[in-house]
């Protein structure tokens, strides 16, 4: 279903799951606080391990049988599998990022790297789809960079592990877009690539500790919900996804890393002037991207 072919009903399911999508991730990082005495590689690895099954139930909940197994077959073929497995390490670096920012109390700083992303998606536009750019998304970008240069003076250095956030979604988008495959058959295959490694990891961190998974039924259970909690707002994005216009969804995605924002400052992270003078430039660049989002989608 295109956007454009939606009725009313089906615009208005797609915007609430849309927007559910982008709520579930922006209170992400309360979830992973749970973790907090859990070492950081192991959370990552029971992510991609649990991400699988779950996977795979998304995509016939969402295709049905015969539709779903298909689509994971037509992912399976080499060309295919292949630009899934060089995602599939994008997707690794974003999370293990992620996760590694969240348990460390610098979830501001994971917000900083969403808040960038549609701007970088529009620097990744130009410099590989050799995009257009507009004269407020050049503005735009402009101050996105003056905000990060502020955010390093605050920081002390350069916010590289948000950058890299940023950048590995990035390269993930990019690869995503040319191998359009759904979502969910995505997410399995990309889940199964990485599991591999998942069990490496989990071997390499019982080798120095018990495992957090092995100490309690209601820890290993927690651990668990790592795979619904990543495939269900994927499937909620999937649906609404289809059902809104690109434009809704551009500006829902700000309502992730505002959460988290607002996430970090009430577990009291640090937030100084400089810190503030950084997403005042940031957030003037988006509401420069959002007017200008709105003007593309008014004209005829």
């Amino acid at each position: 279903m295109k956007a454009d072919d939606a009725t009313a009903p089906d615009h208005r399911a797609g915007f609430v799951a849309a927007a559910s999508a982008y709520v579930m991730w922006g209170f992400f990082p309360l979830y992973l606080k749970l973790f907090a005495q859990i070492d950081v590689r192991e959370v990552l690895a029971q992510r991609i391990l649990w991400a699988a099954p779950w996977a795979l139930i998304a995509v016939f909940v969402m295709s049905g049988w015969r539709l779903g197994r298909q689509e994971i077959a037509a992912a399976f073929k080499p060309l295919m599998l292949a630009a899934l497995a060089a995602s599939a390490c994008f997707i690794f670096v974003n999370w293990g990022l992620y996760v590694y920012l969240i348990l460390n109390e610098r979830v501001i700083e994971s917000s900083l790297a969403y808040f960038l992303a549609p701007l970088v998606s529009v620097a990744v536009g130009v410099l590989f789809f050799r995009e257009r750019i507009a004269g407020l998304q050049g503005v735009a970008l402009v101050l996105a960079l003056a905000g990060v240069i502020v955010q390093g003076l605050a920081l002390g250095a350069p916010p590289w592990v948000a950058l890299a956030i940023c950048v590995s979604w990035s390269g993930y988008a990019v690869i995503r877009k040319r191998a359009a495959v759904p979502a969910a058959v995505g997410l399995l295959v990309e889940s199964l690539a990485l599991a591999p490694v998942a069990i490496a990891m989990l071997v390499w961190v019982a080798r120095e500790a018990p495992l957090g998974f092995s100490a309690d039924p209601s820890t290993a259970l927690l651990l668990a919900t790592a795979g619904p909690a990543t495939a269900i707002p994927l499937m909620a994005f999937a649906f609404g996804a289809r059902r809104v216009s690109f434009t809704i969804l551009g500006l829902l995605q700000f309502v992730a890393p505002t959460l988290q924002f607002l996430t970090g400052l009430a577990f009291g992270e640090p937030f100084t002037m400089l810190h503030a003078i950084s997403f005042a430039l940031i957030w003037a660049g988006l509401g420069f991207f959002a007017w200008d989002t709105l003007a593309r989608a008014k004209q005829p």
